[in-house]
């Protein structure tokens, strides 16, 4: 056989080899995908397990009756806020930031970061639901005294996203209002739930959301600095302040797990 055939007979030889290997590797590959399904599901199995249902339902009514109560007292005093004509800050890092449109990572990337996080402490945890909510409870009603008491308007060319925003523009007057900047809640909700999350993945995954929030809020005018800055702190004091609430108020009735 002349040599320039028996070099492609080899490399064709080697190219059967490796698509060979690539096809064992995609076989081993299928049968790795039901397992990690399996466990997954059995891993949302157990912790649904160990739920006391009695108790955990119990707790659970009590702790959204005081949130819509919160979100009561927030519409409120939002409303009322709104009334109000207030001024321009004067913000030094704002005047040196870019002004750019990020309302599509405000809007839609804040609500999928929030469906997921949702999701993700429905099916891993369960028992510690009753917090989650007692946590957003207090969370509101802090909020909303910052809101009610804040003696500065909206930062100027401001990319209003309560106006120009699909999806924050009909929810305007309920669950967001013009006079709202004390602190910022794109910011604060992803990193409670940085603080409420004990799997590295989850934790990382909010932090990471918070802090894109906490830029985009910055670079589209929607948010003072102080306001991104004051999110962090609050929220950590929001959940310092809930977890020592619901350890004192609802967990003596809540007693299948700790938050």
């Amino acid at each position: 056989m002349p040599p320039a055939e028996n070099l492609l007979e080899q490399k064709l030889e080697e190219l059967e080899r490796r698509f060979t290997e690539s096809a064992q590797e995609i076989k081993e590959l299928r049968k790795l995908l039901p397992k990690a399904a399996q466990r997954e599901i059995a891993e949302i199995k157990d912790e649904w397990h160990g739920v006391h249902y009695k108790w955990w339902i119990f707790t659970l009514a009590g702790a959204l009756f005081m949130f819509c109560l919160s979100y009561a007292l927030y519409t409120k005093l939002g409303w009322v806020a709104d009334q109000r004509a207030l001024p321009i800050g004067n913000d030094w890092l704002l005047r040196r930031l870019p002004l750019v449109n990020t309302l599509p990572i405000l809007s839609w990337g804040w609500f999928g970061l929030h469906i997921y996080a949702a999701g993700a402490a429905v099916a891993y945890h369960p028992r510690r639901i009753p917090f989650l909510i007692f946590l957003l409870t207090v969370y509101m009603v802090v909020r909303t005294a910052f809101v009610f008491l804040s003696p500065i308007g909206a930062p100027a060319d401001m990319v209003d996203m309560r106006l120009h925003d699909a999806i924050f523009s009909r929810i305007l007057g309920t669950w967001t209002f013009m006079n709202e900047f004390v602190f910022s809640g794109h910011t604060a909700i992803p990193f409670l739930f940085f603080l409420f999350f004990k799997t590295p993945g989850l934790k990382r995954l909010m932090l990471a959301g918070s802090i894109v929030m906490a830029v985009g809020v910055l670079l589209s005018r929607n948010h003072y600095t102080v306001d991104v800055i004051a999110a962090f702190f609050t929220s950590y004091s929001v959940y310092a302040l809930s977890r020592a609430g619901y350890k004192r108020l609802l967990e003596p009735l809540f007693r299948t797990t700790s938050v």
